[in-house]
């Protein structure tokens, strides 16, 4: 009997990555759901086609058994991340780490040890990134670093993977209503988040047709262009503005 290659997604437990799991499965593909809450991985594996597997991305161990358990894969789509939404002064070296390890560590290794699997079955890598990767974002500093580092290891990586016949692309949203935007650091820029359903639609379309850079919606897109014209001291001048404006705690100081 074949055995049915599947589309791995990291963070498939809620938001995004769950939206895309449940879409993708509905239209007929083998889905490995990945994530921390088994209880929520059960959840996902009462859809027909999804099947749940535990990863704790924080592990290095838990990545390399994962990767040996996964089995034959089509894909990966990299959609699991953190962030703090806070003056950095208001953090710490831990939460620094964390960001860095989930965001970053994770996906190198997670794409190092799928290399394989994915050349045997020309394959393709989505990095979930953001729109703050494409602009220098104050009071999301650390998490601003993380997703510019994933968009240009990505480009580069999407030039030498093309002659092993693996495809890579970037998505990278602007903010989106999700457990991880459920903060009261985001409660103002609230109206400004879009519907998961949309934005996971638009994931799935970049995934089908992987250009190198996917943004979607008009006005990051808009954004992401000014940020190829205007000076990016500029770009982080008017962002803390903005952030500073939209949470009063921080006017006066």
């Amino acid at each position: 009997m074949k055995t049915e290659t599947k589309i791995l997604i990291t963070g498939a437990t809620s938001g995004l990555g769950r939206e895309m799991a449940i879409q993708l499965a509905t239209r007929g593909e083998y889905i490995l759901a990945s994530g921390r809450r088994v209880d929520r991985l059960k959840e996902l594996e009462a859809h027909a086609r999804i099947t749940g597997l535990p990863l704790d991305l924080t592990s290095e161990a838990d990545i390399a058994k994962f990767c040996a358990e996964a089995g034959p894969l089509s894909g990966i789509i990299l959609n699991a991340g953190i962030t703090f939404a806070d003056p950095f002064l208001s953090g710490d070296f831990e939460t620094d780490v964390a960001l860095i390890q989930t965001n970053v560590i994770a996906n190198i290794q997670l794409i190092r040890s799928c290399l394989p699997t994915l050349k045997n079955h020309q394959g393709r890598i989505l990095i979930i990134a953001s729109l703050g990767g494409l602009t220098p974002l104050p009071y999301q500093s650390v998490y601003a670093g993380t997703k510019a580092f994933m968009i240009n290891f990505g480009l580069s990586l999407r030039e030498e993977l093309k002659h092993e016949n693996i495809q890579v692309g970037i998505f990278a949203p602007g903010g989106i209503k999700t457990e991880m935007t459920d903060i009261p650091a985001m409660k103002a820029l609230e109206k400004d988040l879009a519907p998961v359903s949309d934005v996971a639609r638009a994931a799935i379309k970049a995934y089908d047709k992987m250009p190198a850079i996917t943004v979607p919606g008009a006005q990051n897109k808009l954004i992401s262009g000014l940020s190829k014209l205007a000076p990016r001291s500029l770009l982080a001048r008017q962002a803390e503005k903005i952030y500073r404006k939209a949470h009063p705690d921080l006017k006066s100081k």
